[in-house]
């Protein structure tokens, strides 16, 4: 895994939605460019999926809405997969871990409410990959 990827996840940076968003859009660049270099994919597909990136993937995005569209890029583009696992692996192995630690610290503080509703948004996130 690329530790500039995972960092882009972890970070607490306000930048983080927008490295988010580049590192999306910087994977479906380089599958629109393989796809037209092989050349066994039509023009008008290839637009497609850029048209379909640039409709789910847009700046000013929060993270969750980031994760939530990125999942959905291969819906109708399997060609888009990779990079939907991607996005799923990266959240499993560094927001989800960081989610349930902090579950836990507000368990142990006795903010019961506030380690629910975490958990619930854990789980909605593990749903939306899961679809």
């Amino acid at each position: 895994m690329d530790p500039q990827n995972n960092q882009i996840l972890s970070s607490n940076s306000q930048t983080q939605p927008e490295e988010f968003r580049k590192m999306i859009e910087v994977e479906v660049l380089k599958i629109i460019k393989d796809l037209a270099e092989k050349g066994q994919t039509s023009q008008e597909r290839i637009q497609e999926i850029a048209r379909l990136a640039l409709d789910l993937i847009k700046p000013d995005m929060n993270l969750e809405e980031l994760y939530s569209n990125a999942v959905k890029l291969d819906d109708r583009h399997s060609e888009l997969a990779p990079i939907v696992f991607k996005v799923m692996k990266e959240y499993e192995e560094t927001y989800e871990k960081k989610a349930l630690v902090h579950v836990s610290q507000l368990v142990k503080s006795g903010h019961y409410e506030k380690a629910q509703d975490m958990v619930k948004k854990v789980l909605q996130f593990k749903a939306l990959g899961n679809n």
